[in-house]
């Protein structure tokens, strides 16, 4: 130890002179200077990715339109009932306005964690919301049934602005309970303008195609603002007030097009006030009342959305702890999947429902066969599986064949009911769904706490194989069967 020492005091002038003579470190990199077309390019991009492609399909259309102008008077008035001025600005309207909604996305869940807002809050603002949207969808449905489509949809926009405010003047856990109420209560825009399409498509005489069509152009709508919305925020704003400043001004833009929404000129006789002028009970009676509900096929379509929608809910908590458990995904990872799912979905709504109902023409029960085997049977392997790219090989096809199947029911909805109540039918298999919705992710996780993974799994297949023989014995004679037949009723009526 001493010897070691000895050497020690030797080196060291040694060693200090080599420091000495060595050449000093080289400086730092000076900072790269951000020029302006750095600074600009996120939001150009999202301009770009938010407004170029609607910009966009309103050329395409508007070319179609002329297009078929030269056309006879009888394929003329058919080839134009699917691209009714009124579809393109409802679904205008309903990018935009969905586009507000997905504006605060990626700044909510920050403001909960610094508001304290725990997971039980969080659950209790998703029961919330579930719970009033469930009236809501049935109300607001109804209303738009007697009150009119285009009243709702202004009822709507006023709702969520009214959320903006109360967000933006009490900044705390209790202005953001309050600011579930108004929005999830009365915004049922969606269901709303699916009805009011079709009115649009009957009202210039179109087909089930054609109606499939109207419905997609809107899903796609709604896909694609999932998906703009928070690249629009993340490029142009860094807070979340700032959020919901630019969500309102978002909403405001909206209403817009809601000012440009033709009304539907052959009214029934409750639009127009007519058949009599009962009590006050009678008409709340008459509010109240959905005929169309006592049919076998509405019932049907109800227990099979029912259905379908139990499985998603119950995937969904199973599907994130597995696909994070083998794959590591993280926040880029999941934007990228929702990304791609998003656009698949807006894709199958806009470019692939109204084809395949086209082609598949009175069968239609062929198709939501083959839409819930992709379903059921592409779940089990991309739950097990290993390989990220069969994962995605296998969502696409699943979300097209869910796309398209939620396209397909509600065109087979509108053949059920009349123009009168189909507002308040849409309302209620909206409410079907929320029930789903409330139950089906604490159902999911409960038999994955009990039995695993195959325990969830195996419910959820057994939901789809029910949905499965529902439609396969009932579909073609309720539905398809009964909807034929009111449209021969009707042509010997209008021809008596």
């Amino acid at each position: 130890r001493v010897f070691m020492l000895k050497v020690r005091a030797l080196a060291s002038p040694v060693l200090a002179l080599l420091r000495r003579l060595s050449p000093p470190p080289p400086p730092p990199p000076p900072p790269v200077q951000s020029t302006l077309w750095g600074r600009l390019a996120p939001a150009l991009l999202a301009v770009l990715v938010c407004w170029l492609l609607p910009a966009l399909l309103y050329v395409r259309f508007a070319r179609e339109g002329t297009a078929t102008s030269s056309t006879g008077a009888g394929s003329a008035a058919r080839a134009g009932a699917g691209r009714h001025r009124g579809v393109l600005y409802g679904s205008l309207s309903s990018f935009l306005s969905v586009t507000a909604m997905a504006v605060m996305f990626p700044f909510m869940q920050v403001r909960r964690d610094a508001l304290g807002c725990d997971a039980l809050c969080q659950g209790g603002q998703t029961s919330l919301r579930s719970a009033l949207t469930l009236v809501g969808a049935a109300v607001i449905g109804r209303a738009s049934d007697r009150v009119g489509r285009v009243p709702m949809l202004w009822v709507g926009t006023a709702a969520s602005l009214a959320s903006i405010v109360i967000s933006l003047c009490s900044d705390s856990l209790t202005g953001m309970w309050l600011a579930v109420v108004p929005a999830a209560l009365l915004n049922q825009n969606f269901s709303v303008c699916k009805a009011l399409f079709s009115d649009y498509i009957d009202e210039a005489g179109g087909t089930d195609a054609d109606k499939a069509g109207a419905v997609g152009k809107l899903g796609m709508a709604v896909g694609f603002s999932f998906m703009v919305g928070p690249i629009l925020a993340s490029a142009l704003i860094s807070d979340y007030r700032r959020a919901l400043l630019l969500s309102a001004a978002i909403t405001a833009a909206s209403s817009v097009f809601l000012l440009l929404l033709p009304t539907p000129s052959r009214l029934s006789r409750q639009q127009r006030g007519g058949g009599g002028g009962g009590s006050s009970s009678a008409g709340l009676t008459g509010f109240l009342s959905l005929p169309v509900l006592k049919l076998r096929g509405a019932q049907l379509l109800m227990l099979v959305r029912l259905k379908m929608a139990l499985a998603f809910h119950m995937f969904a908590p199973v599907w994130q702890v597995s696909i994070r458990a083998r794959f590591d995904f993280g926040p880029r990872d999941h934007a990228q999947f929702m990304g791609l799912v998003g656009l698949t979905y807006a894709l199958s709504q806009g470019f692939i429902a109204k084809p395949l109902v086209r082609s598949f023409g009175d069968k239609v029960s062929r198709l939501l066969l083959l839409c819930i085997l992709v379903l059921g049977g592409a779940r089990p392997v991309a739950l097990y599986t290993q390989s990220v790219g069969v994962v995605y090989a296998c969502y696409v096809p699943m979300v097209i064949a869910l796309g398209v199947m939620n396209t397909a029911i509600t065109t087979a909805a509108s053949r059920l009911a009349q123009k009168e109540q189909l507002g308040g039918f849409y309302g209620v298999m909206e409410s079907v769904e929320n029930v789903a919705g409330m139950v089906g992710p604490a159902l999911g996780g409960l038999l994955a706490r009990v039995d695993g993974f195959p325990a969830t799994l195996a419910a959820v297949v057994c939901f789809y194989a029910a949905a499965f023989v529902l439609v396969a014995l009932f579909f073609s004679t309720h539905v398809s069967g009964a909807a034929a037949a009111e449209a021969a009723a009707g042509a010997a009526a209008a021809g008596g």
